[in-house]
């Protein structure tokens, strides 16, 4: 994974679109999603949605969703790592399906940091 993460990281490499879209397709694995935070892949995946192209940020952000979904403790770690701002940004101005992926990923993080979100949707409508 830190090869990976690395290639990401560098920006004047052509690989970045490269190196996003196969971790996009390992972080279906659980295992994967592990590595990947505990290389420190959060902080690249939050620059790249800074400063990263259209589709860059649309990569890095449904990495972060498929991380974010089950795990309390990785959305508490995206969130300390600055991502609300640039996922706002990005929610206002990107393409519609990084709009569509900042905007869910924004309301993931902003739950209370306990508790499963369905559990909470089907309690609201009672």
């Amino acid at each position: 994974m830190k090869p990976l993460m690395e290639l990401m990281a560098d920006f004047g490499s052509n690989m970045v679109d490269k190196s996003a879209f196969v971790l996009s397709v390992l972080v279906s694995v659980p295992e994967a999603r592990t590595a990947l935070v505990e290389e420190g892949g959060i902080p690249v995946l939050v620059e790249i949605i800074e400063v990263g192209s259209q589709r860059q940020k649309e990569i890095a952000v449904a990495v972060l969703l498929q991380i974010c979904e089950d795990s309390v403790a990785y959305r508490t770690m995206v969130a300390r790592e600055g991502a609300i701002p640039p996922l706002v940004a990005l929610s206002q101005s990107g393409t519609n399906r990084a709009k569509q992926k900042a905007e869910t990923l924004i309301e993931l993080l902003r739950q209370p940091r306990s508790g499963n979100a369905a559990a909470r949707r089907s309690d609201a409508s009672v």
